[in-house]
């Protein structure tokens, strides 16, 4: 079975959500390939993935960044990846994410690893990265006849953070005909995820609460874990969906929905 595990951000039970992922990438015998994007004091980040996961039982957690200066993973981090039995890629900044991770190179791997039913997990960037089409950055649409900002004015920074303006990309190709958008309630996901899937005329968006994880699997079902809500928008038209609200212990065929 290909299992996708996307957590909606680091919430305080992420060792609860994280007990499935545990279990299908082996539980005991476990060794678990956690990636994220390095830069000074990357290090100090690495105890809230690997104490909750090793207190569930892991054997060994990995951490692996680029090589220093550069975006590109050591031969060490791809072997990694190769024999791991489960893959994580860790929250921060999406655009340096996507850079290191989505590239063809290692995207190819992971999607290789998926394929051989090594369980894939990621929080916040590493769970938007996830699909065949990804929200990258931005908080505002502009378009010919209009402009609309899709998160609030405060989120984004034109003076700190450059062009604000949404930018969809190529994601990992876990999921298929799909786009995520995390932190949904708490940063107001909803305008964002409806923007981002008219740019890439995805069927499906999945909208996920901070202390939610959304197991899906074999890209078919899906089940609720945590605490909050997921949402599921279905594509009914041009500027036309269908929403359907999800809670802890929900399970969905997303063919039928």
């Amino acid at each position: 079975m290909k299992r996708v595990f996307l957590f909606g951000d680091m919430a305080d039970n992420f060792e609860a959500n994280s007990v499935s992922f545990v279990e299908a990438a082996g539980g005991g015998s476990a060794r678990i390939a956690l990636f994220l994007i390095g830069g000074p004091g990357w290090e100090r980040y690495v105890p809230r993935y690997r104490d909750p996961w090793m207190h569930l039982g892991a054997a060994e957690v990995c951490p692996i960044v680029p090589v220093e200066g550069t975006t590109q993973l050591s031969d060490d981090g791809l072997a990694c990846l190769r024999f791991c039995s489960g893959i994580f890629i860790g929250g921060g900044d999406t655009r340096q994410y996507h850079s290191i991770y989505a590239c063809p190179e290692v995207a190819a791997i992971i999607r290789e690893r998926h394929e051989a039913s090594v369980p894939f997990g990621g929080a916040s960037a590493g769970a938007l990265i996830a699909p065949d089409a990804c929200i990258i950055w931005g908080s505002k649409v502009t378009a010919a006849a209009n402009e609309f900002f899709i998160r609030p004015k405060s989120h984004f920074d034109p003076a700190k953070d450059g062009d604000v303006k949404l930018k969809v990309g190529k994601g990992l190709g876990l999921l298929q005909d799909c786009i995520v958008e995390t932190h949904f309630s708490e940063r107001g996901g909803f305008p964002r995820l409806l923007a981002a899937m008219e740019q890439t005329r995805s069927s499906t968006g999945l909208g996920i609460d901070e202390p939610i994880c959304l197991e899906v699997r074999d890209g078919a079902s899906m089940r609720v874990f945590g605490r909050g809500r997921a949402y599921v928008l279905r594509r009914a038209g041009s500027l036309g969906f269908g929403v359907k609200v999800l809670e802890p212990g929900d399970e969905l065929d997303l063919r039928n929905t």
